[in-house]
């Protein structure tokens, strides 16, 4: 499975960036999530890496919730920018460092087993 195909399994919003369905939105990604990580960890991560890397503040959070929802420590480095990339003032409000710190209280607990 590659990104592409990650990326094309998500709900149509999602395809087109277009999260104005909030929360339902929301939920289909954990789901879709939770079934496509394991058939293919790595190409799930780089899906959501990609999004994360867009800076898109609907799709950024809706990633930031799904991983604060599924235990996925590899993309600690990209919460770690995006968290010092809101606190800078570069992007979004700075209330925004609260999913952030979410996703990653686990993460940061969590010892590493590799």
């Amino acid at each position: 499975m590659t990104r592409e195909q990650v990326l094309s399994a998500f709900p149509q919003e999602i395809q087109k960036g277009d999260l104005r369905s909030g929360d339902s939105t929301t939920e289909k990604i954990k789901k879709t999530v939770k079934t496509l990580i394991i058939k293919g960890r790595t190409d799930v991560i780089e899906a959501l890496r990609y999004w994360l890397r867009l800076r898109d503040r609907g799709l950024a959070m809706t990633v930031v919730i799904v991983i604060a929802n599924n235990y996925i420590p590899e993309l600690k480095p990209d919460l770690e920018c995006l968290r010092a990339e809101i606190q800078s003032g570069k992007v979004f409000h700075p209330s925004y460092n609260y999913l952030v710190d979410l996703a990653l209280k686990p993460i940061n607990e969590k010892p590493n087993l590799d």
